[in-house]
């Protein structure tokens, strides 16, 4: 006997994947400006890849909310964008140079961002009959988080090596 239909209010539905918009464009700013500050140590390269996935994964929400007919808010993506550059201003004690612990902290923030996203690909998947959608793209779509989750994780261990044995900035590799 096959489940239930469930009617999804796409009101909601508009709201939920703009606010997973607005958070992609954000970690995908975030990460582009990681990988070029950390370009030449063991972060650079790793979070430039990271960063075009997350691009491709945007475009994926971007197509699904189009096919849907769902119109996203533009202005939650700006401000995402914008948070984004105002996160830079943090000083994590320091005025004129990078702290080292801005690579662990954002890298812990990206993995934050990360789990949100797959709690996104997760609820995709519950609705996927409803939407008239495959449930197993999504179901891949979570697993690449769990690898994405892996490689941040193993990022955040060489960061957080870094600051304990006082690497004072990342960059020092």
């Amino acid at each position: 006997m096959a489940p239930p239909r469930v009617d999804i209010d796409h009101r909601l539905l508009r709201i939920y994947l703009s606010d997973h918009v607005a958070g992609a464009t954000g970690a995908i700013a975030r990460s582009r400006r990681m990988a070029r500050t950390y370009g030449e140590t063991p972060l650079g390269g790793p979070i430039g890849g990271f960063a075009e996935e997350l691009e491709r994964e945007r475009t994926v929400l971007l197509d699904l909310a189009e096919g849907l007919g769902v119109r996203l808010s533009r202005w939650k993506s700006v401000g995402a964008a914008a948070g984004e550059r105002v996160g830079r201003l943090k000083t994590n004690g320091r005025l004129t140079s990078a702290s080292p612990l801005s690579a662990l902290l954002e890298l812990e923030l990206l993995r934050g961002g990360v789990n949100a996203k797959r709690g996104l690909w997760d609820s995709l998947a519950s609705w996927s009959d409803a939407l008239g959608l495959e449930r197993g793209r999504f179901e891949e779509l979570d697993r690449r988080g769990l690898v994405q989750i892996e490689l941040l994780e193993r990022l955040a261990t060489v960061a957080r090596d870094r600051v304990a044995a006082g690497v004072h900035d990342v960059r020092d590799a």
